[in-house]
Order: structure tokens, then C-alpha cells, then sequence
């Protein structure tokens, strides 16, 4: 009788270190996925050297293959990112992702003829005993786009 009142205890230190496993995995992959999106994005603007028709067909036609969360894009918006406002807020038809276009200037004021992009893809965790989706941002950047156009 006392080993049967002992391993009660054992059962629920074991259920919840397996929850607790399975969460860090699942957010690991997760994690792994929006990364990989961003890749995804910023290689198609550096492609086609910046965001234009040409890049974009190419990431609504990469979000698909990949999986990436298709939902009602137009419920979402870009937040301002260091005081610069989302070149394109969302794009693609269900895709929800942000595009920052970033210059670099030389001595503080004159713009160069390069600039780059910040990328914000976002995990989507649902959790269905709240009836919630949590958002979590992952920012990343492309390498420098050279400007052709004066």
C-alpha cells in the first residue's frame, strides 16, 4: 500500500516534465520555421534586388510550400520599427509578414547607394484551452541591396 501512495506523486512529476519537454520542442520548431521564412523572404529580395512584382510573386509562392500560417492578412498590422514605417505592411493574399526598408547614411545625413531590408515574420501559437493565438515577432535583416536608380 505505501509504494502504491508513492508512485501517484512519481506519475505527476513525470506527466509534467513530458509537457514540459514537448512545449520546448514544439516552440523549438516553431522558432526554427519563422527563421526560415525570413531566410526564405530575404533571399528573394536580394534576387531580385529589393521588393518589387518579381520578388513578391516569389515569397507568396514560398509561404505556400512552406506552410507558413495562412489567415485573414488583413486583421494584422505593422507596428513602426526604430521610427521607420513598414514599406509593405502585408503582402500576399493570406501571408502575414512586415518589410522595413532601411537606408544607410554616410556621415549621418547623405544617403548611400545601398540599403537593406528588416524582415518580421511571426510564430503563431494557439492555445486551444484559452481560445487564444499568441504573436511572437522574428526579426532578422537582408545583406545590402545595392540601389541602382539615382
Amino acid at each position: 500500500m505505501r509504494q502504491a501512495i508513492g508512485s501517484v506523486p512519481m506519475y505527476n512529476i513525470i506527466m509534467v516534465f513530458i509537457v514540459i519537454t514537448f512545449g520546448f520542442l514544439s516552440a523549438t520548431l516553431s522558432y526554427m520555421k519563422a527563421f526560415k521564412v525570413n531566410g526564405r523572404i530575404a533571399k528573394a529580395l536580394e534576387n531580385y534586388e529589393g521588393y518589387n512584382i518579381l520578388s513578391n510573386n516569389e515569397i507568396t509562392e514560398t509561404l505556400s510550400n512552406i506552410g507558413y500560417k495562412i489567415g485573414d492578412a488583413s486583421s494584422y498590422s505593422c507596428p513602426t520599427r526604430d521610427n521607420k514605417a513598414a514599406v509593405q505592411a502585408i503582402t500576399g493574399k493570406n501571408h502575414v509578414y512586415c518589410l522595413y526598408e532601411l537606408d544607410y547614411y554616410q556621415n549621418g545625413t547623405t544617403k548611400t547607394r545601398y540599403f537593406n531590408y528588416g524582415i518580421v515574420s511571426y510564430i503563431f501559437i494557439d492555445l486551444p484551452i484559452i481560445g487564444e493565438t499568441i504573436k511572437v515577432p522574428v526579426y532578422s535583416e537582408t545583406e545590402k541591396i545595392f540601389r541602382f536608380s539615382a
